[in-house]
């Protein structure tokens, strides 16, 4: 199950980092046309940070769906540093679900979710089944009580 569910996690996250690809590439475009500047910020650096900013946000989400097929790929139990890189993913998402459901509604909200929910179910997920923690070893001497 773990396999499948850091695939599926890795697809999501690269069709979002194709649509804010894309929605970088259109929002910059829109900036750089327009004849205002908002707070004395040429439409120029409105543009460039668009494009910056959510082409940042498209090559981070591919570099964890590169980590994850690499985890798929390699049936191995995620590092620290990968555990790390998965929780700053999913309060990413979470931030994100919030603010696509106050500016785009609820299927973008359910898009984020889903890929949340996916990051969170494999941060949880042992690597095997029956991996869980192991009891340590058991001793035979009972300790004598103190006087």
């Amino acid at each position: 199950m773990r396999i499948w569910t850091a695939v599926a996690a890795a697809v999501l996250l690269v069709l979002e980092a194709l649509v804010f690809g894309v929605a970088g590439l259109v929002l910059g475009a829109v900036a750089e046309r327009q004849n205002m500047s908002f707070g004395g910020l040429a439409p120029k650096a409105m543009a460039v940070g668009a494009w910056v900013g959510l082409g940042l946000l498209a090559v981070f989400l591919v570099a964890v769906a590169v980590v994850l097929v690499l985890m798929a790929v390699r049936r191995r139990a995620m590092g620290r540093p990968t555990r790390i890189l998965l929780i700053v993913c999913a309060v990413l998402h979470g931030v994100l679900a919030t603010a696509l459901l106050a500016l785009s509604g609820v299927p973008a909200f359910v898009g984020m979710l889903l890929t949340l929910g996916l990051l969170v179910l494999l941060l949880f997920t042992p690597t095997e089944p029956g991996s869980g923690p192991t009891p340590g070893p058991v001793s035979d001497v009972v300790p004598k009580p103190a006087l």
